[in-house]
């Protein structure tokens, strides 16, 4: 049945994808949910997997065996989730410090200079369009999870975690030289 899907899908034909979809679906949402432990994620991976098949159809290459590529699809975009993650921790972990700790333990020196940081980090933050500082800040001051965030802005999961994502690489950007000086500060304390 696959053989003969996939050269009508790749003709363009809207049932015979809808049949792979349906065929594939809920075996692709458990296997992601295997590597990310989250399901509405896992969806959203899987639904990803998908359009960028219906999108490149023309271009599909799979030599009749559409399983293994979908199964790998999913594994690297879940690898790459979790990298993802990994990445928008550590900045959280920076951020983190510089919103929750206070100057009162920091000598004068210290103090002058997180206060100098604090300061470019606000600045930084009121420089994000305002969809990715609203992520944030909800993220970021009133601790909410992601899902959380999405439900209260009417988004979807992904959209939220694509906004987080932009907010932290602009300011990344835009604290590029202060973040060296932080981390340093950090480690010799």
């Amino acid at each position: 049945m696959d053989k003969k899907n996939i050269g009508n899908i790749k003709s363009g034909d809207e049932q015979a994808f809808e049949l792979l979809f349906r065929k594939y679906y809920r075996r692709l949402c458990g296997f992601a949910n295997k590597f990310i432990a989250n399901t509405a994620e896992s969806e959203e991976i899987v639904q990803e997997v998908f359009l960028n098949i219906w999108e490149k159809r023309d271009h599909l290459n799979l030599n009749n065996e559409i399983r293994p590529y979908l199964f790998k699809s999913v594994q690297n975009l879940c690898l790459n989730f979790i990298e993802h993650r990994k990445v928008i921790d550590n900045y959280y972990a920076v951020i983190e410090f510089i919103y929750k700790n206070q100057t009162e333990d920091f000598s004068a020196y210290e103090s002058v200079i997180y206060s100098e940081f604090q300061a470019k980090v606000d600045h930084a933050v009121d420089l994000l369009p305002d969809e990715c500082r609203k992520v944030f800040l909800m993220s970021r001051h009133e601790g909410l999870k992601y899902n959380e965030i999405a439900e209260k802005l009417g988004l979807s999961v992904k959209t939220v975690e694509t906004q987080m994502g932009r907010a932290l690489a602009k300011l990344k950007t835009e604290l590029k030289d202060y973040l060296t000086i932080l981390l340093i500060a950090l480690f010799l304390n």
